[in-house]
């Protein structure tokens, strides 16, 4: 069963569009903590009744997934250990317990291996809020489940298994993230062989996790040749002109481009814009007041829609910036062409620097 699901899963992932190229992968291993429910184990043949405590213990992962816009999409491996804590028995079932409260012994293991989709439901500044929810499989292994020194279960199983995600990820680096979340995880319940005869018995746990992830996979950016040069032809020799009378001088030109380049997803103006802005104000002032022409870009990394509306907050902050060094407010004119018009050729989704600016153009 664990084959046909993982199986499944790897299918179901690699056909959706989100894997159609190479570019968006990511990869990396989590770890945390993680409690699991009571659970009751009854043989109604015997009449055993007892219900288990666990304890608080540890889990750890590994995953790999694929980033599409909004979504993740995942393959990942989980396990979970949780040491029995006590047994409280309610009915012996003939075997050799105390009543009530036991101290008891073995470890609950499960080793999953799940498929899961997330999507982007917040943007909190540096953070970004995933909602997913997962299908798999799971092998429930009770290692030596004991109550004192009387054994009551050794068994295990895979189960099919489901599980709901909430986690925030923040980058580290441009290939790095950090994260962490919470998740709900159950496996279907089975019949598992204790002492007695068969329980029917369900797993479900409680993970708090933390993540690292580093992403691969980018493609890499074309170099575009330099266009060979063409052969140029010799005219034939002309007559020499009579002199003609000296033109006027022409107007020297205008000062610039000036660029202000923004960080990645911010409107906000650095100290290095600040000084750019400051230059272009001075220019204006030495060169007798002519029209300024602004103009917001983006890199290609995001929703297109989205980077339009962050290109036109870019050139209203540098606009507001230009007035407050004293540019004349009608002599501005401000546009935004989001992803259009890239200063680096880039693929789609790739971040950079230089495409993320303000052109400001001085004009007589």
């Amino acid at each position: 069963m664990m084959r046909r699901l993982s199986s499944t899963a790897l299918l179901v992932l690699l056909a959706t569009p989100a894997f159609a190229d190479d570019a968006g992968y990511y990869a990396g291993l989590e770890l945390g903590f993680t409690i699991s429910r009571e659970n009751e184990i009854e043989n109604w043949n015997s009449g055993l009744e007892l219900e288990d405590e666990k304890e608080l213990g540890p889990l750890g992962g590994l995953f790999i997934g694929k980033e599409y816009d909004k979504w993740r999409l995942e393959l990942g491996y989980t396990l979970r250990k949780n040491r029995a804590n006590t047994f409280d028995v309610e009915n012996t079932g003939g075997l050799d317990l105390d009543l009530g409260t036991n101290r008891s012994g073995g470890v609950q293991y499960s080793h999953s291996l799940m498929a899961t989709a997330m999507y982007q439901v917040a943007d909190l500044d540096e953070w970004k809020a995933y909602l997913g929810a997962g299908l798999g499989a799971s092998k429930i292994n009770f290692k030596r489940l004991r109550s004192g020194q009387t054994l009551i279960l050794d068994d295990s199983k895979w189960r099919p298994a489901g599980q709901i995600v909430a986690q925030i990820v923040r980058p580290v680096s441009d290939t790095m993230e950090f994260s962490m979340g919470y998740r709900y995880f159950r496996a279907h319940s089975g019949e598992y062989n204790t002492v007695v005869g068969e329980s029917d018995i369900g797993v479900s746990n409680h993970d708090l996790f933390a993540r690292l992830s580093w992403k691969f996979g980018e493609k890499k950016r074309k170099a575009v040749p330099a266009p060979a040069p063409q052969p140029v032809a010799q005219p034939a020799p002309k007559p020499e002109p009579k002199p003609e009378p000296k033109p006027e001088p022409k107007p020297v030109p205008l000062p610039g481009p000036f660029m202000v380049f923004f960080d990645f997803d911010k409107a906000d103006i650095t100290p290095d814009g600040a000084g750019i802005i400051r230059a272009a104000a001075r220019a204006y002032k030495e060169t007798g007041n002519p029209y300024v022409v602004s103009i917001g870009h983006t890199d290609l990394a995001g929703d297109q829609g989205y980077n339009l509306k962050l290109s036109a907050r870019r050139v209203e902050a540098v606009k507001a910036a230009l007035i407050a060094e004293g540019v004349d407010a009608d002599k501005i004119t401000a546009d935004y062409k989001g992803e259009n018009d890239p200063l680096v050729q880039t693929e789609d989704g790739a971040r950079e620097a230089q495409n993320r600016r303000v052109q400001i153009v001085l004009k007589r």
